[in-house]
């Protein structure tokens, strides 16, 4: 029951009661505070990466009061923006089937060989197959539109394109809270194989483990390790849409966006000025640790100091390995509206074209 994430922490109160003379019946009452599963949020700030921002979400974690699932994001930046649709089903026709599916349109000017835009849409399903394990099928169709390419090394016609894919997602999930995890652990394997049809063919697979423990009190230790590798599965090339880069708010917070991963110096398209490209890698590895207490409980405040250690690899993983490294601390606000994410993060050994601090805002829960 708690972990569904619909109640409130601490407010689950099982009592069992023998009717008098009827010792083989058993009454269970549940006491429960429901919390608030529907969020109206709109948000604006400002990062090192997409500068000046605005983000707006509605969503209902608890619709009509059958655990559905349904949410609206928009993103609007100078460097990025998203849009997105969903709606999740848990109990599809009153079975133990998951169904669900996204539209979703972007629009990404943070790479520095060129900007992209994607709209697709996607069909899931999952299954239990084991306690706390779930299987999930999804099927993706994929456009995506290249444009303003500065990188010389940049194939237009290999980028360009419709990638259909189709992913299979195993999920173990034994953690004590979906939405605000304090204890337990969670653990993915996911592989995606495009080439279904359109124009785009290659394989990703994908390893992820998350760990979450109460230390001190309420003082939680929280970690997450990923994995992912990129691989050809026909003649044609893989496209940089999909290869992988480190940095910014979601992953190494000590960095820029793009600023870790396999770099290239070429001259510039449009000024003609020689510049660093990063050219995506085919191997990604990434390690966050975390600790994180209440700042000031009654008002959801949160202090946090993190960790984070990784790289991007232009291969694969091999012996000679290179962790880039960063630390920093930051705030979270788990607000009516969502959880606001205020963090600074600072590399450690930064190279000479690598900014000293990042400042991150971010709405929702890194992991």
């Amino acid at each position: 029951v708690n972990r569904l994430g619909f109640f409130e922490p601490g407010s689950i109160i099982f009592n069992t009661v023998s009717p008098k003379g009827e010792d083989d019946i058993l009454n269970v009452e549940i006491s429960v505070k429901e919390r608030q599963t529907g969020q109206i949020s709109l948000g604006a700030g400002y990062s090192t990466a997409t500068k000046g921002f605005f983000q707006g979400s509605v969503s209902q974690n608890n619709f009509r009061g059958l655990g559905q699932n349904l949410n609206v994001n928009i993103s609007l930046s100078e460097n990025q923006n998203t849009g997105n649709i969903g709606f999740t089903e848990p109990y599809f026709l009153d079975t133990k089937w998951t169904a669900g599916g996204d539209i979703y349109a972007q629009e990404n000017g943070l790479l520095s060989s060129f900007s992209s835009k994607k709209h697709g849409a996607d069909v899931r399903v999952g299954y239990p197959i084991f306690e706390y394990t779930r299987l999930f099928l999804t099927l993706r169709h994929e456009n995506t539109e290249i444009e303003n390419v500065r990188n010389p090394t940049i194939d237009k016609d290999l980028e360009n394109g419709v990638a259909a894919s189709l992913k299979a997602t195993l999920r173990y999930d034994k953690r004590n809270n979906i939405f605000e995890p304090t204890d337990g652990y969670y653990g993915s394997f996911s592989v995606e194989e495009a080439g279904l049809y359109g124009d785009h063919k290659w394989l990703k697979t994908a390893i992820e483990g998350r760990f979450y423990k109460p230390v001190y009190e309420k003082l939680v230790f929280r970690t997450r390790v990923q994995a992912q590798q990129l691989m050809k599965t026909s003649t044609r090339g893989l496209p940089r849409t999909e290869k992988f880069q480190l940095g910014g708010a979601r992953n190494m917070r000590g960095y820029n966006y793009e600023d870790i991963g396999p770099l290239v110096r070429a001259e510039d398209k449009d000024d003609g000025v020689t510049r660093t490209f990063n050219t995506g890698g085919l191997f990604s590895l990434l390690g966050q640790f975390e600790f994180e207490h209440p700042l000031i409980e009654e008002a959801g405040l949160k202090w946090v100091v993190f960790y984070d250690v990784g790289n991007v690899y232009e291969e694969e993983f091999d012996e000679e390995i290179e962790l880039r490294q960063d630390y920093g601390f930051g705030f979270r606000w788990f607000s009516p509206i969502g959880v606001l994410r205020f963090e600074f993060g600072y590399p450690i050994d930064p190279k000479p074209r690598e900014e000293g601090q990042q400042f991150h805002f971010d709405i929702g829960q890194l992991f």
